[in-house]
């Protein structure tokens, strides 16, 4: 092949690909055009049709470029501004904190349960009755074996939650594993005071009502032992009554008489509670060794929750008035969109408690952990303490031996260590772990005792009686609420808030954004044609154009030697 053949091949391939390059070039510059043309329409559109303030004035034909320059800072500040006030509201709301707020400060006790009160003599084993026992008393046991039987009794004169150590006087009864069979909790019950002993006046008054005494006070289980209470779900007779129902038949619930539970009373002020005369035990019904004076304890707490906590103490001759208050908070629903780590709470359905109860209440928490902590270290639970709602047969009653057992680790039950232990404490203290929430839904109880000296008309035979009068100090109390500082509603207001603000827009505004940057952007799009017209101008234009290309042919068959090339051509 000769040289000037190769030559006018290579020449028409470059000149071929010049070619295909330049309508490629071309194809580019119509595609840019083309959307640099789209996107003018959608944003005219946007800037004239739009309901945000402002933007007409960017695209206006009477407007300057003074004026159109103005604007569109003006807007583009206005957007920022929105902006950082939607991203602070949008940083509150993922905080997800809770404001709590005074909703009245007359809310009526009426509408309120009256609180639990308990009534626990200062020896709860009646040592005349003791003494009394015989062999059909308790069945089961050797007769020789009562004496053994009076001094277990004994330990549970003064015996409460924590003091454990009572029973170490149990290490020198040889007869103690005879006794294994031995029912405490019924045992108990026949060697404390009857209620008829208890109120030995009879005669009782709620709510400026003269009642009887025993009907209105039942047998209660304490930290304490075996006490009486009032209004109280806990008690002997309501657990009987209510069962597995608890928490299930709302806020109250009725007796066979009909009467409404847990009772409330819509006055304040003394006599419009619970008032009673209590007798105190002599000193032949205290056990000989034990200290216990002629006294009655007091507890006062939430009628749905099992008694725990601080109690108060009257001495013999005294008037004790205890004056009641408390205030009420309550969670609103909404907090619920929260976990009960971030509200710090537990509404009562949230969760249930060891004591057998279909709802959550601290009070309860706390007795149930008090409990599982006896059961965790001697594998038993104090039956004549802690009374379930439900019937647990994997719970097994403590018996004699079990009391040792106490006694040994008393150390674990004597304090309250926080879950949420500070430097200051050792990791490694014995004590209770409780890590129970406070409740959604709260009545605080709040007691105060005042001791007054009676005179002879006001009790009879005053040296060993007591007057206690349990009522509220006021008619109302103040009822808070909590609820979340910015709520999704909320949110989306405080968007639409920022965006009026700024920018006069709406919720229709940002549906027209979006209108305009999808379907009407779709529709531009396919209305400006995909190639350009050329105009008389530009074609003459382009055809005086000329394009110069440089390449290198090598002819390595001819004399291996490279020769450059010019060529120019016209289109």
């Amino acid at each position: 092949m000769s040289y000037s053949g190769k030559t006018s091949s290579s020449v028409s391939r470059r000149v071929a690909h010049i070619r295909f390059r330049n309508k490629a070039s071309q194809r580019d510059r119509t595609d840019a055009e083309r959307r640099a043309n789209v996107w003018k329409k959608i944003l005219d559109d946007v800037c004239d049709q739009c309901s945000l303030h402002g933007l007409n004035h960017i695209v206006g034909k009477d407007r300057s470029a003074g004026e159109k320059a103005f604007w569109s800072v003006t807007v583009i500040c206005a957007m920022l501004f929105a902006t950082y006030a939607i991203v602070e509201s949008w940083k509150t709301y993922k905080k997800s904190t809770i404001d709590t707020v005074i909703e009245t400060t007359f809310l009526s006790y009426a509408d309120i349960a009256f609180p639990m009160v308990v009534i626990c003599d200062s020896s709860r084993v009646d040592w005349e009755r003791v003494m009394q026992l015989t062999a059909k008393d308790v069945p089961g046991i050797d007769p020789g074996l009562l004496p053994a039987v009076r001094k277990l009794l004994k330990t549970f004169s003064v015996l409460s939650y924590g003091d454990f150590d009572e029973f170490d006087e149990l290490r020198n009864i040889t007869e103690l594993p005879k006794l294994i069979r031995l029912n405490i909790t019924e045992l108990l019950v026949k060697v404390m005071r009857p209620c008829e002993e208890v109120f030995s006046h009879g005669s009782c008054w709620w709510n400026f009502k003269l009642v009887n005494c025993c009907d209105i006070f039942e047998l209660q289980r304490t930290e304490f032992g075996l006490c009486h209470s009032f209004n109280s779900d806990f008690s002997e007779y309501s657990r009987a009554r209510l069962g597995a129902d608890s928490g299930l038949i709302g806020a109250f619930w009725r007796t066979e008489s009909g009467e409404l539970r847990p009772r409330r009373t819509g006055d304040n002020g003394q006599w419009s509670g619970v008032r009673m005369y209590v007798s105190t035990m002599t000193p032949e019904q205290v056990a000989p060794g034990v200290d216990a004076k002629p006294s009655t304890r007091i507890m006062i707490g939430e009628p749905r929750g099992a008694p725990l906590g601080s109690d108060m103490v009257v001495t013999a001759g005294s008037i004790g008035n205890v004056h009641v208050w408390g205030d009420r908070i309550y969670n609103t629903p909404r907090t619920k969109t929260l976990t009960p780590k971030k509200r710090r709470c537990l509404f009562a359905d949230e969760s249930s408690t060891g004591m057998g109860t279909n709802y959550y209440l601290r009070r309860n928490c706390k007795t149930a952990c008090y409990m599982d902590h006896v059961i965790q270290h001697c594998g038993c639970y104090l039956e004549f303490m802690f009374g379930l709602m439900r019937q647990n047969d994997s719970l097994r009653p403590c018996n004699v031996e079990d009391l040792l057992c106490l006694s040994e680790k008393n150390q674990f039950f004597k304090s309250l260590i926080p879950p949420e232990q500070t430097a200051l404490m050792t990791s490694n203290l014995p004590g209770l772990k409780c890590d129970c929430m406070p409740d959604c839904v709260h009545q605080m109880y709040l007691s105060e005792l005042t001791i007054a000296e009676p005179s002879i008309s006001t009790v009879l035979n005053s040296s060993s009686s007591i007057l206690i009068d349990a009522h509220f100090t006021q008619s109302t109390c103040i009822l808070y609420r909590s609820d979340l500082v910015l709520g999704w509603l909320d949110l989306l207001v405080s968007f639409g808030g920022c965006a009026g603000l700024f920018l006069g827009g709406s919720l229709l505004s940002f549906i027209e954004l979006i209108y305009f940057l999808t379907w009407k952007a779709y529709h531009h799009w396919r209305q400006t044609p995909s190639t350009t017209v050329l105009t008389s101008k530009s074609k003459k234009k382009r055809k005086g154009r000329i394009i110069e290309d440089t390449w290198t042919i090598d002819d390595t068959q001819t004399n291996n030697n490279s020769q450059d090339a010019r060529f120019s051509y016209h289109l």
